[in-house]
């Protein structure tokens, strides 16, 4: 039987990254995200998912299940609003919460049921969760931070199955965020103001997220769980 993946976030930089890294190393690839991917990738279809639905994601899994045994999830999904320190807009935080913290906790939970025993789900969590000095966006911090004990707490509860839980935290990446995320380091000073910052002297890309990804899904991490791995060129370490 096939072996399937689904990766959320799809048609983001890092989603559509870790859908060809997968593809990659055999899988059939279920690229989910809200909007279709601008290319065709080989070895993956796509299919729309809303992470705040929670039939949006029963019917996710039913789709995937069609097409083999599931045994890999990863969830790459996520949005950035600006949230200065000296506001608190309600709206903003809640949307903020409900993709990419709920939405989350939501994958992981149906992930958890369907699932196949010694399979491994991945979160994406960010360097940011560890560092207060990324301004403006409080809420989006503390929803990454909120992945990072989801991590801990599903690895813990899906072990006995033999399914590995792990989270990757890029740091900032070569390819800023859709909409806001790319503004916000706009008026920041853009990439340049980012390096002093990097020991690498140089952003992390997509493609070396997906790697890390592409490592903690296969055997070669198969006493890994509950960990946490910065891909971030050493700013974590700054």
């Amino acid at each position: 039987m096939p072996a399937v993946a689904i990766v959320t976030g799809g048609t983001g930089s890092i989603g559509a990254a870790t859908g060809r890294r997968l593809a990659q190393d055999g899988f059939i690839v279920v690229l989910a995200d809200m909007n279709e991917p601008a290319e065709p990738i080989a070895g993956c279809v796509f299919a729309r998912l809303d992470v705040r639905s929670p039939e949006s994601v029963a019917g996710l899994f039913r789709f995937a299940l069609t097409l083999g045994s599931l045994q890999v999830v990863v969830n790459t999904h996520g949005i950035l609003h600006e949230t200065p320190i000296e506001t608190f807009d309600e709206d903003e935080i809640a949307a903020i919460i409900a993709i990419n913290l709920t939405g989350t906790a939501r994958m992981a939970q149906a992930a958890g049921v369907h699932l196949a025993d010694g399979g491994a789900m991945v979160f994406v969590s960010s360097v940011t969760a560890s560092i207060g000095r990324a301004h403006g966006g409080y809420a989006y911090l503390a929803t990454k931070g909120g992945i990072e004990s989801l991590t801990r707490a599903f690895a813990v509860a899906l072990g006995a199955r033999g399914v590995r839980v792990n989270c990757v935290a890029p740091g900032f990446v070569s390819v800023p965020m859709q909409g806001t995320g790319a503004e916000s380091r706009e008026k920041r000073g853009g990439t340049e103001a980012l390096l002093p910052f990097t020991p690498l002297k140089r952003l992390v890309t997509p493609a070396e997220v997906a790697d890390a990804i592409g490592f903690l899904c296969s055997e070669r991490a198969s006493g890994i769980a509950g960990v946490v791995l910065p891909v971030d060129a050493g700013q974590r370490a700054f």
